[in-house]
């Protein structure tokens, strides 16, 4: 390293010790709670969300929205000189809507009907429906189980996997779970589209609906019967399945009412004129016969919707090509049978308990339900009304189908979260974590959507002059729905960051030791090189070695709020590592050795200008010039990504140091991811963007840490931090949350996050059994190497479904954590507390009163092994 060996300040040893002892109160682990309950369904084209929560019916026990892509944006809106438009708080674009008002099913039983929205929801049996019996989720199927009088309704809601179009199915079982026969039976189903003028302006009022003016609704009873409905937003075919007794329309006829009254009056089978309308809805009913103690009945409807309100026909079409003549019960079976054999291609790792493989499974799921397989979408030449002209930077003229490059993206969340962009950052962790599952053509074509989106858009911007920004290819932040580059503006500019270069070369190196399949590199080299690798090496700031000021991981925006992020730089160094070994293999050897040196030169930047007096990795460089508020938990990548040795000094500091600053009291094992809420208290805040939600708890962080932790030799601590985000889970239905409350630990923020959530999660539990072990160009910054004990190639035993064959254990034996060990046994990596698999409102780490995971204890060999562990780097 420059500047000879790191100096470590005894005096600021004690400081820290002192930090941690003061966080050690005894105190239990928060208990996980319920908090979420919509529950999001796509198969890559749109979206449905099951809205399941009992504490606000009105609004609830039902479907609550279904959105035409499944991505918030699809490119930014053009004036009539082809230039995109400033709207004042950044640019602007043309919006999802949300074509759904609410959409339920209803019962009529001896005692009469009613909608089942006024019937209380299981909400232990209901969520995500089992990929085999005897399982929970592994499925993209919502599930709502509710019970009327003695029947029981178990309602499937599902967007079908293998259909090449935005749609959704609402199928029912209805069940007698009494003791005597239900005579007449009656199902309902109403589905309430809003097919109007309107559109939303920014990506926050995605989930508000649109209007309900101008809608046409006819009646067909061809093949069985179906509704179509147009209005200016598209058309929607719905072919139900099932014995379809009568019909009603509204708003001709109150068809809510009728079914809402109680009583046992049919709907009405009334005329449906070809005229507009305000508020068109459709309700059907099904004759479910008599049905004797035991027995059963199902219904189903298939919804599709097309963008041209004139192509209800061919909406239809798509509809009866995929039903194909099954019945209601076989739609169903079908798509779990498809979730089945999804599952049975999974390489789950091994070492997972029951529940962490439930968690695993369903992850997988959510990575697939996020990547969108549209590339194609037809646009009408009007953008949210009659008169208000659309354009689009794509080849064709509207209205018509236009191509475009968003095939393959990884969003960062599903609905409802507000975060379904495909952000790079999001992306690499979950193309990643699908190499690492065995989803390889998925995990391929993430990486393609990178290679073939628009990008470079900003490098004339006036912000980035002064670096002489060369021609590049990954986004500086994220992309719209239709593959063009995008970024966000607050009153300080627009984020640029440049992390996301060395993100996805780490990631496509990650895809092919997973894989084995080399060819996106070799096909692509140039490209990759040139507008990827090459930018990173420019990108170097000559005077402090680090890479130049950007807006990083947090999103800290220009305009004086650059900084010198370490997150980025570290980013990049794993990167270029991982870009030198394909440069060799491809035969580029010059660029080989520039990436390499390059990489090695950045390292040294972090320890130069990036670690305290302890050898701790602070947050930015101005923060650690100031002397205080630097800790950000995003640097523990440094160590997760094998740029440090996990066992020296630098990660040993560096974890202790978050410890002391970051931790949460409601987990007490995971961290805010940083201090920027805080900070500087009194004096001149480098990082003024703080707020809460840099004081929240984060997923991502604290998953990256358990990886940290684990190689560190404190498979403890690491192990309570898997528990805490998988009782988490398990608790919400399987959905990984982005943050949670720092004092209460329930969800907060976006759910369920997909990169952040379930990718960071399969990665943490990879690397237990083995996975991500290497270190970067070969070798730790402070000598050395890593190992990967479970395989390096393929990945594991492909096709099987089953937890592949691996030497990880997850216990991490003979590795010894100075950072966690109980003052009462200073041999051991133990925290003294009940086990990971701990119910007790701990969950194995419940209390830190002698040094639980992540305190105090071992002090005096956290000091020994910050002084013994000096090495430099070869």
């Amino acid at each position: 390293m420059r500047g000879g060996r790191l100096e470590l300040r005894l005096g600021s040893i004690a400081v820290a010790i002192a930090m941690m002892l003061a966080v050690d109160t005894a105190r239990a682990q928060e208990p996980v709670q319920r908090t979420r309950f919509e529950l999001p369904v796509s198969n890559g084209y749109g979206a449905v969300i099951l809205d399941l929560d009992d504490a606000n019916p009105s609004q609830s026990r039902r479907l609550v929205h279904f959105r035409e892509h499944l991505f918030a944006a699809e490119e930014p809106l053009l004036d009539a000189a082809g230039d995109e438009i400033w709207d004042g708080n950044g640019f602007a674009a043309s919006y999802t809507r949300d074509l759904l008002y609410d959409a339920y099913f209803g019962l009529r039983d001896g005692d009469g009907q009613a909608w089942l929205t006024d019937s209380p929801v299981d909400l232990d049996t209901s969520g995500y429906a089992g990929w085999q019996a005897g399982a929970t989720g592994g499925t993209g199927i919502a599930t709502m189980v509710q019970t009327r009088g003695s029947l029981e309704a178990t309602q499937y809601f599902f967007a079908p996997m293998e259909m090449e179009a935005n749609g959704f199915v609402m199928a029912m079982r209805v069940r007698n779970v009494g003791g005597a026969t239900v005579s007449g039976a009656q199902a309902f189903s109403l589905a309430n589209f809003h097919l109007g003028y309107g559109r939303a302006t920014s990506p926050w009022e995605v989930g508000n609906d649109i209007g309900e003016n101008g809608e046409t609704l006819q009646w067909d009873p061809a093949g069985g019967g179906s509704f179509t409905e147009r209005g200016f937003a598209g058309a929607i075919a719905m072919r139900p399945a099932g014995n379809v007794s009568h019909y009603g329309a509204a708003p001709d006829v109150n068809v809510y009412g009728i079914v809402d009254g109680g009583g046992f009056a049919d709907l009405p089978d009334n005329p449906t004129p070809d005229v507009s309308n305000t508020g068109a809805t459709g309700a059907l009913q099904f004759d479910l016969g008599d049905l004797d103690p035991g027995q059963e009945a199902w219904v189903a409807i298939t919804y599709v919707h097309h963008g041209d309100p004139f192509a209800g026909a061919a909406a239809l079409g798509l509809a009866d090509a995929w039903i194909d003549g099954r019945g209601p019960q076989q739609l169903v079976e079908d798509e779990i049978a498809y979730w089945a054999d999804f599952q049975a291609t999974l390489t789950i790792p091994a070492g997972v308990s029951a529940d962490e493989e439930t968690l695993t499974r369903h992850s997988a799921v959510m990575l697939a339900m996020g990547q969108v397989r549209e590339d194609e979408f037809f646009l009408r030449e009007w953008l949210s009304q009659d008169g208000e002209l659309r354009r689009t930077r794509f080849p064709g003229s509207l209205p018509g189908v236009v191509q475009h490059h968003g095939q393959g993206a990884i969003l960062a969340s599903l609905p409802p979260g507000n975060w379904t962009y495909a952000w790079i950052r999001d992306g690499a962790y979950a193309t990643v974590a699908m190499a690492t599952l065995g989803m390889t053509a998925e995990a391929h074509a993430a990486l393609e959507f990178y290679l073939n989106a628009e990008a470079g858009r900003f490098v004339d911007w006036t912000e980035l002059a002064p670096y002489s920004m060369p021609d590049y290819q990954i986004s500086l932040v994220r992309y719209y729905g239709f593959g063009v580059e995008e970024t966000d503006f607050n009153g300080f500019g627009p984020n640029l960051e440049f992390d996301g270069f060395g993100l996805f070369l780490w990631a496509l190196r990650n895809y092919e030791r997973l894989s084995g399949d080399e060819s996106l590199a070799e096909d692509n080299w140039p490209l990759i090189s040139e507008r990827i690798g090459d930018v990173l090496v420019a990108l170097v700031d000559p005077t402090t070695g680090l890479i130049r000021r950007d807006s990083s991981i947090w999103e800290s925006h220009w305009q004086g709020r650059e900084r010198y992020w370490a997150y980025t730089t570290i980013t990049a160094a794993r990167g270029l590592c991982d870009a030198a070994e394909i440069a060799e293999r491809v035969g580029d050897a010059t660029r080989a050795q520039t990436y390499r040196d390059t990489a090695n030169g950045l390292r040294d930047a972090i320890v130069d200008r990036l670690t305290d007096g302890d050898g701790a990795i602070g947050s930015t460089a101005e923060e650690l010039q100031a002397g205080e508020g630097y800790w950000d938990a995003a640097v523990i990548d440094a160590v997760a990504m094998g740029l440090f040795d996990p066992q020296g000094e630098i990660a040993t500091a560096t974890l202790a140091g978050l410890d002391a600053n970051l931790i949460t009291p409601a987990s007490e094992v995971g961290w805010s991811r940083n201090d920027d809420d805080t900070d500087h208290a009194g004096g001149k805040d480098l990082s003024p963007w703080g707020s809460v939600y840099d004081s929240v708890e984060w997923v991502i962080t604290d998953l990256r840490g358990a990886q940290a932790f684990r190689a560190a030799g404190d498979a403890t601590r690491s192990d309570a931090i898997l528990d805490w985000i998988l009782r988490q889970s398990l608790a919400n239905y399987l959905m990984v949350a982005e943050t949670f409350d720092a004092n209460t630990g329930v969800y907060e923020n976006n759910t369920p996050m997909l990169g952040f959530g379930a990718g960071a999660w399969s990665l943490a539990v990879a690397h237990r059994a083995g996975r991500f072990g290497d270190a970067a160009c070969g070798e730790f910054w402070e000598g050395g190497g890593g190992s990967e004990t479970g395989g390096e190639s393929t990945g594991g035993s492909e096709g099987t479904g089953s937890p592949e064959t691996s030497t990880g254990s997850g216990d991490d034996t003979g590795a010894t954590s100075f950072v966690t060990i109980t003052a009462s046994d200073t041999n051991s990596g133990s925290s003294g507390s009940s086990g990971a698999g701990s119910e007790d409102g701990g969950g194995g780490c419940g209390c830190r009163t002698t040094g639980g995971p992540g305190g105090p204890a071992g002090l005096g060999l956290l000091a020994l092994g910050l002084l013994g562990l000096r090495r430099r780097r070869r």
